[in-house]
């Protein structure tokens, strides 16, 4: 009995441990027998395999979480189910779950990225009345969070899994030395920017990146352009960034490299990976990126000696006196509608959302390689542990989300983004900004015309 039954000591003491871990806020000590995270109790589902449409096993999120929830993993240990993780490439995901979805699937349950969701979220099933039933509060999600994971209708047909808000990381001995404090608004850090080159001019001021690959152009540019009031399309669906107050936006975003030169030349031919090296290596001293950087930023093996330990980070700036207002990325979680196994699925998914999930598997740098600081609940991204385990960057991230949004949810996303990161690269290499923009407008409203979404 001692091997399979947990003490009335050992009971009590898990209850203390498990305020907040049904996703969601503070549940009061556990009765005796109950469940944690807010699973059926009796293993009602024992015996089932779960299959799971994912990529990126190496994740350090995903990597805890394959464990938890595969053999002998914790989740099979409560539920007595299993979940066989896919780890298809990043690549081919978003194509592969189009398929899936169309023909019907034999995956049980699904995560994507945010922008691409519009294109399947009617073969996801809707949530909503099993987050009634399980009184999951919803309150405990990033506002942004949720609205990527809902339909058209309202429906919610997936539950935060994975997110990251954009973070402005700074170098502290330079910050200090120079007696700057770290910028709130896109105007702040211009002027930061300039003074840091010409105090230290072997350092630029901002790592950007302009060049086209996976719309990752766009991340900066969307915070100014809806911190200045602007957007991407209007409630009918049309093109709305070439507006006056979009058009100012963008010509501040690309005055950082054509007029400021606050940034490197180079950054034209930046993405993501180039971008942050030039922080990483000491060759720049801001970057605004995802917060899941800072493992990296914290590797010795990763970052110059410089850098090593000099790595600040502050939620990512507004536009002066406008708002703030950066791009919040989400993987939702969903049930394919052909699932034959969908409470099953369920429990899988309240599980891994669970704040007590996320919480644990954010706190946990045993194994360095596993280490990440990705968290979905404000109530684990304020955690004490939490924090302590990351240098308090999910604080940060906190305070970023609660002003955050999501890109449009629009089946056409994938065809817009083409234009518009064509014609954000445009502008930074020489392009006028006001007729480069009304050409994109242009080309969106063809996009969307041709879908049907206004006439």
């Amino acid at each position: 009995m001692r091997n399979t039954t947990t003490t009335l000591r050992q009971r009590a003491t898990l209850a203390l441990g498990l305020v907040g871990v049904l996703g969601i806020g503070s549940v009061g000590t556990l009765a005796q027998g109950a469940v944690p995270y807010n699973l059926k109790p009796g293993k009602p589902y024992a015996g089932t395999k779960l299959k799971f449409l994912i990529c990126c096993a190496t994740a350090g999120q995903f990597a805890q979480m394959i464990k938890l929830t595969g053999p002998g993993g914790e989740f099979e240990k409560l539920t007595g189910i299993t979940v066989q993780w896919e780890n298809t490439p990043y690549e081919s995901l978003q194509q592969k779950i189009l398929i899936e979805a169309t023909t019907g699937s034999t995956y049980d349950a699904v995560g994507w990225v945010d922008s691409w969701g519009e294109a399947f979220k009617q073969y996801m099933v809707p949530l909503n009345d099993r987050i009634k039933a399980d009184k999951v509060n919803l309150a405990e999600y990033p506002k942004a969070y949720i609205e990527a994971a809902s339909d058209k209708d309202g429906n919610i047909v997936g539950m935060p899994f994975r997110g990251h808000p954009l973070v402005l990381f700074y170098r502290k001995d330079v910050f200090s030395k120079l007696n700057l404090t770290p910028p709130k608004t896109w105007q702040e850090v211009v002027k930061d920017a300039k003074t840091i080159q010409q105090k230290e001019p072997k350092l630029t001021g901002l790592s950007t990146m302009y060049k086209v690959s996976a719309g990752q152009n766009l991340f900066s540019w969307v915070s100014l352009l809806w911190g200045n009031g602007g957007d991407i399309l209007d409630k009918q669906g049309h093109a709305a960034f070439n507006s006056p107050k979009g058009t100012q936006a963008t010509q501040t975003y690309i005055d950082f490299i054509r007029k400021d030169k606050i940034t490197s030349p180079a950054a034209t031919t930046f993405a993501e990976p180039e971008a942050s090296t030039e922080f990483k290596q000491g060759r720049a001293a801001m970057w605004v990126g995802w917060w899941w950087y800072y493992a990296q930023f914290s590797d010795p093996k990763a970052v110059s000696g410089d850098v090593l330990n000099n790595v600040g980070f502050a939620p990512a700036p507004g536009w002066a006196g406008g708002t703030t207002a950066n791009y919040a990325l989400i993987w939702p979680l969903g049930i394919f509608k052909t699932s034959k196994n969908k409470d099953a699925a369920w429990e899988f998914i309240k599980y891994v959302s669970s704040n007590g999930v996320q919480a644990k598997v954010a706190a946990n740098r045993s194994i360095p390689a596993e280490a990440d600081n990705t968290i979905v609940t404000f109530t684990g991204m304020n955690d004490p542990k939490v924090n302590a385990a990351n240098g308090g960057i999910p604080k940060v991230g906190a305070a970023a989300l609660k002003t955050a949004r999501a890109l449009p949810q629009v089946k056409t996303w994938a065809e817009i983004q083409s234009v518009l990161e064509i014609g954000i690269n445009k502008m930074a290499t020489g392009a006028a900004v006001k007729a480069t923009l009304d050409q994109m407008a242009t080309d969106v409203d063809a996009i969307q015309k041709r879908a049907g979404l206004y006439q």
